[in-house]
């Protein structure tokens, strides 16, 4: 079902209040942040030309300045890289997180509990100008394991291995309604109820192929065909394509993505267009919203749609302020399936290489009681 009136117009006002007091207290004296703060593409400080992972020496420098571009003369001193001689990279992403979760008028504890989110170990290899591999072993798994061929004529490459599937906005946040979605948390585990029709955590075997073809717009065009779940299970056949633009102060993009299950006869497919502006160097505004279905082999269609707008305000290089609001509905035919997320949060970033979160966030589902979270998350990346 779609949010009510009363609280889309309780989300904007938020954010828009939120918003316009940031903004009168302090000038704006950062540079953008991340790809639409900078005006560059994810591939200008990562390996994976859709962004995340293991970092170029660009993002590396971008990560020990704090996020930003110029040097900061107090930490002038690190004299650390992450290149070892001339072809081998290494990087990381730990995470670890203290999840607290209660249903709103049970006055009980439902989750206390702190976990590791991420423990990303990457290793690339840059034999040559045009070929790159990269393996990433996270945890318990291994993640990302492929091998491209780029910067070839019009910017073509070709990647063969096993990568996270391309499509969307990629986020940080993987319990994002527009990605695996924020419910089940009381059963210990996020992300089982998004947009998704699979989760965008996980890695799958297949070819990815894109293009930045016209030298004057700064446009990347890829797609790929993956295996569409585990090696073996199925047939060949997810499809994904995505076009992404981004430049001075302004991102936006489209994407699909279809699946034919020939096990299950089962199929899905979702489109999304996202944008994020710059309003000043300080004040970022991002937004996704998608549609899409999942058709049973019997010809029961699921009717899914989601969106998501955030605000990110940073008043130095240590403190960075969001206000989210997240919405899905996973059958807009069936009463009952509709969830809202209102977040707020700050990243903290005293050191470089790394950050502590602070969130708060209030689920409010149509088919159970609402749900209060708070989390902390301390984030290490080199």
């Amino acid at each position: 079902m779609l949010p009510s009136r009363r609280s889309l117009v309780r989300a904007l006002a938020v954010t828009v209040a939120l918003v316009s007091a940031l903004a009168a207290v302090s000038s704006a004296v950062a540079l953008p942040l991340y790809s639409t703060r900078q005006g560059l593409p994810c591939s200008a400080c990562h390996f994976d030309p859709q962004g995340g992972g293991a970092r170029r020496e660009m993002g590396f420098l971008y990560e020990r300045n704090r996020h930003e571009m110029a040097p900061e003369e107090r930490w002038a001193d690190i004299l650390m890289s992450n290149k070892i001689g001339e072809a081998l990279y290494f990087g990381t992403n730990l995470r670890e997180q203290y999840t607290y979760v209660t249903e709103v008028g049970s006055g009980e504890t439902g989750v206390s509990t702190f976990f590791p989110m991420q423990g990303a170990f990457y290793v690339v290899f840059a034999p040559m100008a045009n070929v790159t591999a990269q393996y990433n072993r996270d945890l318990r798994q291994t993640r990302d394991a492929w091998v491209m061929v780029h910067d070839l004529p019009g910017g073509l490459y070709l990647r063969a291995g096993q990568f996270r599937v391309p499509f969307g906005l990629r986020m940080d946040d993987h319990t994002g309604a527009m990605r695996a979605g924020f419910r089940d948390a009381l059963a210990g585990s996020f992300g089982t109820s998004g947009f998704l029709p699979y989760d965008p955590r996980n890695v799958e075997a297949g070819l990815e192929v894109g293009a930045t073809p016209f030298a004057a717009v700064p446009v990347l065009f890829s797609a790929s065909i993956t295996n569409g779940g585990e090696a073996f299970a199925q047939e060949a056949q997810a499809l994904t394509a995505r076009a992404a633009y981004t430049s001075g102060r302004v991102m936006t993009g489209l994407s699909g993505y279809h699946n034919y299950r020939s096990t299950t006869r089962d199929s899905d497919w979702r489109s999304s267009a996202w944008a994020g502006i710059a309003v000043t160097p300080a004040l970022v505004l991002l937004g996704e919203g998608g549609v899409g279905e999942s058709e049973s082999d019997g010809g029961l269609v699921r009717r899914t749609r989601g969106f998501f707008a955030e605000a990110d305000y940073r008043f130095s290089r240590t403190v960075l302020v969001r206000a989210k609001y997240d919405y899905v509905d996973l059958d807009q035919d069936t009463a009952g399936l509709a969830q809202e997320r209102y977040t707020v949060e700050s990243d903290l970033t005293f050191l470089p290489f790394v950050d502590m979160k602070l969130s708060l966030r209030r689920v409010v589902p149509e088919d159970a009681p609402d749900q209060n979270q708070g989390l902390v998350q301390w984030h290490f990346y080199y």
